[in-house]
Formats: C-alpha cells, sequence, structure tokens
C-alpha cells in the first residue's frame, strides 16, 4: 500500500487517476480508520459484496489494473505491484 499511496501522489497532478478497491466485509468500518491510521489518502472504492471483484476476474489480492480512457484494460497484474519502479512509471506514463 505505501508504493500505491507514492503512485497516487506522484500521478495526482496528471490525467492518471490511481483508485483502490477494498472488499473488505466489513466496509468503511474497517477502510476508513486503516486510510487514516496510515496517512493513506488515495480514493479508497468499496466492494463489500466482491461484485466488481468477481467481473475482474480476481480469485486473491491485489491485483491492479491499467483501464485506458475508453474504459479498457491494457494491462493487468495479479499479485504485488511495486509502483515505485521508474519502468512502471513511465509505461503508466506512455498511455497518455
Amino acid at each position: 500500500m505505501p508504493s500505491v499511496q507514492r503512485a497516487y501522489e506522484y500521478f495526482r497532478d496528471t490525467e492518471i487517476e490511481v483508485i483502490t478497491i477494498s472488499i473488505d466485509d466489513r466496509g468503511a468500518k474497517d477502510v476508513k480508520p486503516f486510510l487514516k491510521e496510515h496517512g493513506y489518502t488515495m480514493p479508497a472504492l468499496l466492494d463489500i459484496k466482491k461484485e466488481e471483484f468477481s467481473k475482474l476476474g480476481l480469485l486473491g489480492t491485489p491485483g491492479t489494473f491499467i483501464v485506458n480512457r475508453s474504459g479498457k484494460i491494457v494491462a493487468k497484474a495479479v499479485g504485488p505491484v511495486d509502483f515505485d519502479r521508474a519502468d512502471f512509471r513511465e509505461y503508466v506514463k506512455g498511455l497518455l
């Protein structure tokens, strides 16, 4: 999560949006305090029923998706991703 927050901050003033989706069963009751406690400011959408999780074909977490302006998934990773890597950031910027 720390590198997701840094990616959010890095891309904040661009056309790229970094959004997290939580599948925590207790929803905002757990998610909001967790984000606040760790100083995370990126948006966190709630998917308590795991509907979006299922639509994306995820079987576990974390999952990373890069979606273009048309709403098409152009890249997908299951498992940890290092959002601090220069090649990752350059790839994402190249999609603009």
